[in-house]
């Protein structure tokens, strides 16, 4: 299902009538300024839930739902170059595995939950996650230069907000890797046989395992890490 086909066309102005005061709105405004092509917002008055997988096309596609974002499925987060993309969920986010990359930037208000893990690339093109709310997964997997924030209702990302095991980069405010995604000769010492592709991290086949509800983490590694980090 593409979820930018989904609810109505509107006006950027028309939207600011309902959601100037937003906390995000601004962020979600800017996205017309940050691509050349016309941007044509759309909103979903209420939640979307569904068993179907859900995609986004090339965009530039600016969505708003207003209510929760539901599915069983997976959820696919993507642009075409160039084509910086804005979603703001009013409500919780709760899917299998989502994937986020290029130039889509998505925000949850509130909580995200995934039973399998959170994938993110090409932050250097824009891709960003953000939540208000707490961030709960199996794992966050992401390459050195995609951001993820969650604020537990807060100004900012803090720790506590993360219900989960992150591979990425250092360097970043919004959140500390308990694994650094740029330690590649160590991966085969720390996921398991298939999720590695010629020895490295491959994040697809990660995905694939979580469809069944398996971690990428090889147990004993799993064990130490949210132990180390007080998760249950």
């Amino acid at each position: 299902m593409r979820l930018d086909e989904l609810g109505r066309e509107m006006t950027f102005e028309e939207l600011a009538e309902r959601y100037r005061g937003h906390d995000q709105w601004s962020w979600f405004l800017e996205t017309r300024a940050l691509v050349t092509a016309e941007v044509r917002p759309r909103l979903v008055e209420g939640s979307v839930i569904t068993t179907e997988n859900l995609e986004t096309g090339d965009g530039p596609w600016a969505l708003i739902i207003d209510g929760d974002l539901v599915t069983t499925g997976d959820i696919v987060f993507r642009t075409g170059d160039y084509a910086t993309s804005a979603l703001l969920v009013m409500g919780h986010l709760r899917a299998r595995n989502l994937e986020y990359s290029g130039s889509a930037r998505v925000v949850v208000d509130r909580d995200l939950t995934a039973s399998g893990v959170i994938v993110g690339s090409w932050g250097v093109d824009g891709a960003v996650l953000g939540v208000s709310g707490t961030l709960t997964a199996l794992a966050v997997l992401l390459d050195p230069h995609t951001p993820i924030w969650a604020n537990a209702g807060g100004p900012r990302s803090v720790p506590e907000a993360y219900r989960t095991l992150i591979v990425g980069g250092r360097g970043w405010q919004e959140f500390t890797p308990d694994i650094d995604s740029d330690d590649l000769e160590r991966h085969e010492q720390l996921f398991v046989p298939e999720v590695l592709e010629r020895g490295i991290l491959d994040r697809s086949k990660a995905m694939e395992r979580a469809e069944r509800g398996a971690s990428p983490f090889l147990p004993e590694v799993e064990q130490a890490l949210r132990a180390k980090k007080g998760l249950a």
